[in-house]
């Protein structure tokens, strides 16, 4: 097998691996047209009619398989002298090599690879393939920390216990960054705790139990040591969730939109508060109007006049002005009349309290009506005519004495 050479119908690109178990390609499928990873395994397999029978009905099996943390199986059987299985191109890290390089990995997510591992393992053993092995050379770890599990159905000779035991190597490996001591006589480096002072001292008992020499002292299932590694891993500190930027944004986008139309309808109440207070005001604000322009104006007016101007009804601003224009008339028997009572001031409706909102908007001024004097609070007393006083005084209209 070379590069770029027919292998059945994959073209063989690059060779990724070599091993005792067979060599693995990265390869072209010239009939799918997909990129592949093919695994030939030694030419002394297809001497052994058993093991062939045997490799051929476990491929099946694996084929079938359907987990998230499985390779799947896509094509199996014998080219030439060759048995082979073709599995879909993943990328990713061989975990083997991802230890040798990088050393231990912190404990938790050493014990997530081992749970996912641990799921895949019990996939496999419910279809049927008790004997599956698992070591860190055929994990694959992709940048997500995603975990897949490798060399599916290829037949071994191990026990049934030996997904346990594999597993358990492995997450030795994983804690302490260096492979699991085959001879029982050196239990201190047996002991994960030893090796990396970071891992805590109760996984060290998980280990044991693991890789004890009798399979029945060993956890019964994957699934089993997997719970006990994350019961012995320390609990993660607590990380207050933090939202996204685009959340934050979205919020604080509600929050503003929220105060802007707080602040609307709070502007709109003052603008109607103000106009509905000042609206019972307006002829009372209105009506003093001519009595004060008459009143400042040098009048010497008839007894008709000055009949009308106590009358309850006022004279509009215009023809105030125009009784200011007219000469004053004297009238020599004009008979003196009950002394008319000074207009009530009207005080100016006072400005609403602004309400507490943010930054609400100013109401607007109340217009003011057109005929209002120059200056109501301080009227301007005119001199009379001579022999005439003001009634009541200071400003009073003038009146004979």
């Amino acid at each position: 097998m070379q590069v770029g050479a027919l292998f059945g119908r994959y073209r063989l690109d690059r060779q990724l691996s070599v091993d005792a178990s067979g060599e693995v390609w990265a390869a072209f499928d010239t009939v799918t047209h997909r990129h592949v990873a093919v695994r030939a395994l030694p030419a002394e397999a297809t001497e052994d009619d058993e093991y062939r029978e045997r490799f051929e009905r476990e491929a099946d099996i694996a084929a079938r398989i359907g987990h998230p943390n499985v390779i799947p199986v896509q094509d199996f059987g014998q080219i030439a002298d060759r048995l082979f299985v073709a599995t879909p191109l993943t990328q990713g890290t061989i975990l083997q090599t991802m230890l040798r390089s990088s050393g231990a990995m912190d404990v938790s997510f050493a014990v997530g690879v081992v749970e996912q591992l641990a799921s895949a393992l019990e996939a496999v053993h419910a279809a049927g393939l008790h004997d599956q092995y698992v070591t860190s050379a055929n994990v694959l770890v992709q940048h997500d920390g995603s975990v897949y599990l490798t060399e599916v159905g290829l037949p071994t000779n191990l026990g049934a216990a030996s997904g346990v035991y594999g597993l358990t190597t492995v997450l030795y490996e994983c804690l302490t960054g260096t492979y699991f001591p085959s001879s029982s006589r050196n239990e201190l480096q047996r002991r994960p705790s030893a090796v990396n002072p970071a891992v805590p001292v109760g996984m060290d008992v998980v280990i044991a139990r693991g890789t004890a020499a009798e399979p029945a002292r060993r956890y019964r299932s994957a699934g089993e040591l997997a719970a006990a590694a994350r019961a012995a891993a320390p609990a993660p500190a607590h990380v207050a969730e933090v939202a996204p930027a685009s959340s934050r944004a979205d919020r604080n986008r509600r929050g503003l939109i929220a105060g802007l139309a707080l602040a609307a309808i709070i502007a709109v109440t003052v603008v109607a508060g103000v106009i509905l207070g000042s609206g019972p005001s307006s002829p009372d604000v209105s009506g003093p109007a001519p009595s004060s322009s008459a009143a400042t104006a040098p009048t010497g007016t008839s007894p008709t006049a000055r009949a009308s101007s106590s009358s309850v009804q006022p004279q509009p601003p215009p023809q105030a002005e125009i009784q200011q224009e007219d000469p004053p008339v004297r009238q020599e028997a004009a008979q003196p009349t009950p002394t008319p009572q000074p207009a009530p001031q009207v005080p100016p409706a006072p400005a609403p309290a602004p309400a507490p909102a943010p930054a609400p908007a100013p109401a607007p001024a109340p217009a003011l009506p057109p005929a209002l004097p120059p200056a109501a609070s301080a009227p301007e007393v005119l001199p009379c005519y001579p022999g005439y006083v003001h009634t009541p005084p200071p400003d009073g209209p003038c009146w004979a004495p």
